[in-house]
């Protein structure tokens, strides 16, 4: 089955670097080949690194092995994958025919918490930035690292350089007190690249009612994440959907969008193995009668329209 699919977050390139397969045809759960099979596809590629586990040369370093990766890769293949900033650059690179793949980044400790980095990676076309991943850092607290602490005034520095360079602030793996810092001072939209609905599966990596509400009303996007551990105690497909028609309840027809998070997690929802099996969330939507408008907002167009 053929279907159009922009996902907000992959940490495949991490994959590549750790593995030295190709983003080609490997062995994880998504490549450019199962892509390709899909029809419509364009993909946000996290540049992702532990920070408990920094190289000898540091986090910078790594960042930028993982962009000369990203680099590398879509030179070697540019025949099927096309490297993009805009929307504007992902709408040519769809009509060539072509895999539309653009770069974010997550986690602040890659750019060594640095404000006066995000120049240098704006001007690499990254879009999105999460200023934590599960480590807390001088930026913020997180969902799993001190919780309680909000940002600090080098994180407002941090989101403000980020503001000026039009990269989006991406929530996923935020604290809750750094959720409603954000809330309470930015006025552009959020993004929320990989999280689902905390009152369908109580999970603090997953967005509460009024955090969606928060996204959605300022323009921003919430992509659905397949990780099984973020879906509930029996990663179903319909337990998936449910993550799904909860927010579709809030009015987030034009906020949804997908962030799979493949090759970020050992198992996902549904007995999905990969990329390949999307097309069985599409059906699976399909079947309960949701129209094909929605499922092109859901699956492409609300996160096309954000960038």
């Amino acid at each position: 089955m053929k279907i159009s699919c922009f996902d907000a977050h992959c940490d495949t390139l991490w994959r590549c670097w750790a593995t030295g397969e190709p983003l080609r045809r490997n062995s994880g759960q998504l490549d450019l080949e199962r892509g390709r099979a899909l029809g419509r596809y364009a993909q946000f590629f996290a540049m992702y690194h532990d920070a408990k586990e920094a190289p000898p040369d540091g986090l910078w370093a790594q960042l930028l092995r993982l962009h000369e990766i990203f680099l590398r890769q879509t030179e070697q293949n540019a025949d099927w994958i096309v490297p993009c900033r805009t929307g504007e650059e992902v709408d040519t690179a769809i009509g060539a025919g072509k895999i539309a793949g653009l770069l974010s980044i997550e986690g602040a400790d890659l750019l060594e918490c640095d404000p006066q980095k995000v120049e240098e990676v704006a001007e690499w076309g990254v879009r999105l930035i999460n200023p934590v991943w599960n480590r807390a850092n001088v930026l913020s607290g997180t969902n799993v690292e001190e919780p309680e602490r909000g940002l600090s005034s080098q994180g407002w520095a941090f989101v403000r350089a980020m503001e000026e360079r039009e990269i989006f602030v991406d929530v996923s793996h935020l604290s809750d007190a750094g959720f409603w810092d954000l809330a309470e001072r930015t006025h552009r939209p959020l993004v929320a690249s990989h999280s689902n609905a905390r009152r369908v599966w109580n999970h603090p990596r997953n967005l509460t009612d009024d955090m969606f509400r928060v996204i959605r009303d300022t323009g921003g996007v919430v992509g659905i994440n397949a990780y099984a551990a973020f879906v509930g105690a029996q990663a179903t497909m319909e337990n998936l959907v449910a993550h799904i028609e909860h927010f579709l309840a809030l009015d987030g027809e034009k906020t949804l969008c997908l962030g799979g998070d493949l090759d970020g997690c050992e198992v996902l929802a549904g007995g999905m193995e990969g990329l390949q099996d999307l097309p069985r969330l599409y059906e699976t939507l399909q079947r309960r009668g949701y129209p094909a408008s929605l499922l092109e907002d859901i699956f492409w167009n609300n996160l096309r329209r954000l960038i």
